[in-house]
């Protein structure tokens, strides 16, 4: 039986894929995969790409949901990191975004009070 992937956890892991981390990284591990992307996509190093600011605020949600955790009650603290578009210009040639599942909450509601209203 293959396991129930949700959005919560897809999330967690599309934050990994970005700052190259596995889901075992201690703290320092993740602060030095930040730094090193911080330094490749920072604004100020790179003019002429207009995207930099929306990969420097990416890269920062990433960062800030593996060191903090994630509030699923507040999207906005992880809004960039369901946009494909902007993970694909970030991750090497090759690697998918870790695909999105539906909420737990949408799954929780659909499994138990679909049919009660």
């Amino acid at each position: 039986m293959k396991k129930r992937r949700f959005k919560e956890d897809s999330i967690k892991r599309r934050a990994e894929q970005i700052l190259g981390v596995d889901s075992e990284a201690s703290e320092d591990e993740i602060k030095r995969a930040y730094r090193r992307l911080v330094l490749k996509y920072h604004p100020d190093r790179n003019p002429e790409d207009h995207n930099s600011m929306e990969s420097m605020q990416l890269i920062t949600q990433a960062y800030d949901l593996l060191l903090k955790g994630i509030d699923y009650d507040d999207p906005k603290q992880y809004e960039l990191l369901e946009d494909e578009k902007l993970i694909r210009s970030i991750l090497p040639k090759g690697i998918e975004p870790e695909p999105l599942g539906e909420s737990y909450k949408d799954w929780h509601r659909k499994q138990f009070y679909e049919g009660w209203i």
